[in-house]
């Protein structure tokens, strides 16, 4: 009779071992998958900057079809680095520095405008 519970002692310690190695299992995988997500995302959000910048040169454009453009260049870019692009994404990462750009353009030409009055004596403020 004890030799029945040692047993079964140890089988439900075995069973909660490999329960706990299986789980320990797929939160790996899943967060491999998610760290490669991560990953992937960096890469396109980083690698849309300069396509911005180079947009912003072609002055004959609008700016949807500037947007086309950083889209084209950032589909491009994923395709080359076996990336998968979430269009949806990279559109709204686009209009937010985008955004910020123009945010910062204001700012300066704010501070321009103010050190010019400065210079010229036509400081009202």
């Amino acid at each position: 009779m004890p030799e029945i519970h040692i047993l079964m002692s140890l089988v439900g310690t075995i069973f909660g071992l490999i329960v706990t190695i299986i789980t320990l299992i797929i939160r790996g995988v899943k967060l491999s998958k998610t760290r490669k997500w991560c990953e992937q995302s960096l890469q396109i959000a980083t690698a849309v900057l300069p396509f911005i910048c180079e947009a912003e040169k072609l002055s004959h454009f609008t700016g949807l079809e500037k947007k086309a453009y950083v889209m084209m260049r950032a589909s491009q870019f994923a395709k080359l680095n076996k990336i998968r692009f979430n269009e949806i994404q990279v559109s709204s990462r686009i209009e937010e520095l985008v955004e910020l750009t123009r945010h910062v353009n204001e700012n300066v030409k704010l501070k321009q405008e103010v050190e010019v009055n400065k210079a010229t004596g036509n400081d009202w403020l």
